[in-house]
């Protein structure tokens, strides 16, 4: 490997709920052009066999039970499980990349060339008029709740205008970290606010390190969400709280 190219660990957490469309991702991810990627998974199915299935389609793949626990939770541990791995193997950057997003095959050097430490590529998080892309721009409070405010679907737009950005909290959809600051920020979540998820806390976090989140606002990761009613790791026991502003992914 050339003594300049950054070793990268693309991982994500992976569910069963997104067997869909799993298998052309995984065709997808195995196609980028940077030369010096890893792969990663970590499934949190509560079917415990259903990561052996990726080992059998040739992926690394770690198990996270889910438990009792809330999806913000155990997907905060699944992302740690990725956490602990790029750290322990020495790679520069952690690629955060959700397994219903799909990025151009040359993102990793797009993202690489603007050289920070937080970079961020947006997504659709609904569709038709009700379109907003998922970058927040503020953290609000709603009587002990902790909630980032979204963009209007007019702003998105607006927003959307080929620049690079700071925004407070993007989503995770595909995000490129370096070592500097995955050393220094853990994923958690809050049980005082339980509809969120752990990127909010992720940039939350960043920021108060003085490390800001970049957003590239001339380019879109194709979101193949299955409903786009309703948050997939929140169906179930659990539920959107109804005021629009606390679900990510």
């Amino acid at each position: 490997m050339p003594h300049s190219l950054k070793r990268i660990l693309l991982a994500a957490p992976v569910s069963n709920k997104k067997a869909y469309v799993l298998d052309e991702w995984l065709q997808h991810i195995r196609q980028f052009s940077y030369p010096a990627y890893d792969i990663l998974l970590v499934d949190n199915s509560h079917d415990e066999h259903y990561h052996q299935s990726l080992w059998d389609k040739g992926f690394q793949c770690l198990y996270c039970p889910p438990g009792n626990k809330r999806a913000p939770e155990y997907i905060a541990d699944s992302q740690n499980m990725l956490r602990d791995y790029f750290l322990k193997e020495g790679y520069d950057y952690l690629f955060s990349l959700e397994c219903d997003n799909f990025p151009p095959l040359d993102i990793i050097e797009l993202m690489l060339g603007y050289k920070v430490d937080n970079f961020n590529i947006p997504y659709f998080l609904k569709k038709d008029h009700h379109t907003t892309l998922g970058v927040q721009k503020s953290v609000i409070n709603y009587g002990g709740w902790c909630a980032n405010k979204v963009l209007a679907p007019a702003d998105s737009v607006a927003e959307f205008d080929g620049k690079v950005k700071y925004f407070y909290a993007p989503s995770f959809g595909c995000s490129l970290f370096s070592r500097r600051l995955v050393e220094r920020v853990r994923y958690r979540v809050e049980a005082n606010n339980p509809f969120a998820f752990s990127d909010s806390f992720w940039h939350m976090d960043s920021n108060k390190l003085g490390i800001r989140p970049w957003v590239h606002m001339g380019i879109i990761c194709e979101h193949r969400r299955f409903t786009w009613q309703h948050n997939p790791d929140l169906v179930g026991k659990e539920h959107d709280n109804g005021k629009g502003h606390t679900t990510h992914n």
